[in-house]
């Protein structure tokens, strides 16, 4: 009786009740189309599984993705979709690792994967989804377009305008400053002659009458106050 019900648990729970177990990745596989997937499934313990029968499916289509049996890789069983797209690794299968790589993914690949290895009555499952690559590809072309986009000839047409405005604003402030430095020398000479009483050039004068005062005009005074004392010295003898 007992070995009876020890048999049907293994008929129905043949992953739980085996020595051996295959560990699948826990999350979700992420690709974009055209990518190229690896699934790694790894024994626990581990063994050479060189001389074993692997077989991977698609759980929810009931297909097969890859099949492996007397050291050589069967293309017959497979799902016609998979065909020349998956590659195991056979490298990888004497440390107990089974590593299937899928090409260029699509969209109808996404789906449940489970990994089988029946002699040791051991395997898992895992999930890959697939994403457009639109929203990618979209990104990729407005770089090139920007970085390849030829000059803009407005672009020059401003960069020419304002370097000659600023050219000319730097003219015209040096006009400016110029005109203010003469504007400040003839004020300054306009006063130095106003306090001398209006001088002119050659050193005369115009007084308040409107007469020109020049100095080779003028009489020595000294000599002025002698000839009159001489006169007076004559009236009185």
């Amino acid at each position: 009786m007992c070995w009876t019900v020890v048999t049907l648990l293994s008929a129905a729970f043949p992953f739980t009740l085996a020595q051996h177990r295959v560990i699948c990745p826990t999350e979700t596989t992420q690709a974009e189309e055209g990518d190229d997937v690896t699934l790694r499934f790894d024994l626990d313990p581990r063994v050479n599984l060189l001389d074993y029968t692997l077989d991977v499916t698609r759980t929810d289509l009931d297909e097969v993705v890859h099949v492996y049996r007397s050291g050589k890789d069967l293309t017959d069983p497979q799902m016609e979709r998979y065909r020349n797209r998956t590659t195991l690794i056979h490298e990888d299968l004497s440390r107990g690792i089974i590593t299937l790589q899928i090409s260029s993914v699509q969209l109808k690949d996404s789906g449940l994967y489970q990994c089988f290895v029946p002699e040791l009555r051991a395997g898992c499952t895992t999930a890959l989804n697939v994403v457009k690559k639109v929203q990618h590809n979209k990104t990729k072309t407005d770089d090139v377009m920007t970085s390849t986009s030829p000059p803009n000839p407005d672009a020059e047409t401003v960069n020419v305008g304002a370097v000659v405005g600023g050219v000319l604003g730097a003219v015209v402030l040096i006009i400016i400053i110029i005109i203010v430095l003469v504007k400040r020398g003839t004020i300054r000479v306009w006063r130095s002659s106003e306090e001398e009483g209006t001088g002119t050039r050659d050193g005369s004068k115009l007084t308040s009458n409107g007469v020109i005062d020049h100095p080779s005009s003028r009489k020595p005074l000294m000599k002025h106050h002698h000839s009159v004392n001489i006169e007076l010295t004559r009236d009185c003898i």
